[in-house]
Order: structure tokens, then sequence, then C-alpha cells
């Protein structure tokens, strides 16, 4: 956003955890959360546009007693952050949510005209906040705008795709040479591409966005993609689908099997026919870059 000439502000609950490198010209304001209104309403002032982030995330050991946090949270914070935007004078408010507020595997890819099938805590509060926030716009005519990503990658990723990548690189064996699901990402690179349309396109108002890199590629696919970003050879080898399932089951590793061999697809059409866009990176791209700041993080820790 800033390469697009915006004054950015942000934000943070810890401004220590950015380097200057980060920051570039990005004004930060330290709140201790979403209830610190007096703060939130303060650094309101003069803002146009409101792109809400913050959010408690998904973890694999969440609970259903952890419902109301979440909901506190991703809900009510998000509801909270609209109106002092409204007061404040902001003119549009754009919420990331998340896919999950569609449901979880299926073949079919999803769309932005399906009905919510949220499967856990944390998709659950992201459908409320949708709901509650679309609402809040119709009956104050305040502009909100939704979008829903799939798993987000790109320079500094963690998590499981980052435990990928170190396979990948090392050169493990991995059992999945055969797969052929139908799974959609998006880069960080294409996500913010659309944000910064959704700030400005007059179509976005009131509508709900999916977003990805306009393909869905099977695991194995993606990961003879890390391994050509990344100049080493990809070491597949076949085992059927169904044990690798079994022995997830046994190994009570269910759900991370569910993401590594099942499919999640997003048809992205309506994104791309209502604010005339298409997304300006490719995966192999995106994944050369990742290879290359990696690349140069090791060069300068020696």
């Amino acid at each position: 956003m800033i390469r697009q000439h915006y004054c950015v502000r942000g934000l943070v609950r810890d401004p220590d955890r950015f380097s200057a490198a980060q920051l570039g010209s990005v004004d930060l304001v330290k709140i201790s959360g979403l209830e610190d209104e007096v703060a939130i309403a303060g650094a309101l002032a003069g803002i146009d546009v409101v792109v809400h982030l913050a959010a408690r995330v998904h973890a694999m050991d969440d609970t259903q007693a952890q419902d109301s946090e979440y909901d506190r949270v991703n809900h009510q914070g998000a509801l909270t952050l609209a109106r002092l935007a409204k007061n404040a004078g902001v003119r549009r408010f754009i919420f990331l949510s998340s896919i999950k507020v569609n449901g979880e595997e299926r073949v079919v890819p999803y769309s932005a005209a399906d009905v919510p099938n949220p499967q856990d805590a944390y998709a659950r509060s992201k459908s409320r906040a949708e709901s509650a926030l679309l609402a809040y716009g119709q009956t104050s005519g305040f502009d909100v705008v939704v979008i829903r990503p799939p798993l987000i990658y790109g320079v500094g990723v963690k998590a499981n795709f980052l435990q990928l990548i170190c396979w990948v690189k090392r050169g493990i064996p991995l059992p999945l040479a055969g797969l052929t699901n139908r799974r959609t990402l998006v880069s960080i690179t294409n996500l913010v591409d659309l944000v910064r349309v959704c700030v400005v396109h007059p179509q976005a108002e009131g509508q709900i966005f999916l977003v990805s890199d306009g393909e869905a590629v099977s695991t194995s696919t993606l990961i003879r993609r890390i391994a050509q970003a990344y100049g080493v050879k990809p070491r597949l080898f076949y085992c059927p689908d169904i044990l690798l399932r079994m022995i997830a089951k046994f190994l009570r590793r269910s759900s991370s099997a569910d993401r590594l061999l099942g499919s999640l697809a997003v048809d992205i059409t309506h994104t791309q026919q209502c604010l005339d866009w298409q997304p300006p990176a490719t995966m192999l791209q995106t994944l050369v870059d990742m290879a290359r700041q990696d690349k140069a993080g090791i060069e300068n820790a020696d």
C-alpha cells in the first residue's frame, strides 16, 4: 500500500515486533487491544479506509469451550471497530475473513454465493462477524467489504507451509506422488493487490470476495514447484491416499492429513468480474521470491 503512495497508519499491540525495514513510512499507534476504544478512536481521525486484519487465529488444540473467546475478538471486536470507524468518518471498512466460513474439505470449488458452513469456533466467529458487519453497513449506510482468503503464503510464512518447505529443501522423501487433490492458495502479493483494489473500487461496497492465485493445485504439484523454486530435486514416491489417512488416524494426525491430502478449491469468478481484477503474481513467482529471500537471509546470517 505504501508503494501506491498511500499514507498508512497501523494499530498494533507491540511496536517492538517490527523492524525499521518492515515499517517503512508506516505510522504506528500502540493499542492494548480491540477494547481500547479511546486510543482506537483517536487513531481513526483523518482515516479514509480501514483494513481490519486483527483476529484470534485458528489453533489445532482449540476446543468448543473457547468459542466465546473467538467471538469476543473476531466478532464483537470487529463490530466495535466498525462502529468507531463510522463515527470517525471513515469511508470504507475492509474485513479480512476466512475461506473457512464457507466450510472445510470439498472437491467442488467454493464461491461467494455459497451458504456459509463454518465448522469450528474460529470459522463461526468469522461468519458471525461478516453477518454483523454487512448488516451494520446496510442499516447505517456504512461501506463494508469482506474478503475471504484461503491459506496465505509468501515471504515469512510459518506453520505447516514452512514445514513443507523445510522437508523439500532437506530432500526428505515424501509419499505424496500420487495425490490428485485440488487445493487453492493465495500469495500475500495477490491478497494485498486485491485489498488495494477494494480500497478504491466503487463496485466493492457490500460485497463478499473470494481470493486466490487463480488456480488449484495438488499437493504433489505444490511440492514440485517448491523444489523448482529452491533449486532442489523433489523426492516423491507413491503411497495410496487411503493408507496415508489410516496412518494419520493411527497417529492422531487426521486434521493435518486432511489439509495435506484433501481438496479445498475456490472459485474467484465473482471477484474477477466485479472488480475487473486478475492475480498479478503466479505461484511459482512467489515461491522464487521466497527462495531468494531465504537464501539472502542465510547469507546475511553468515
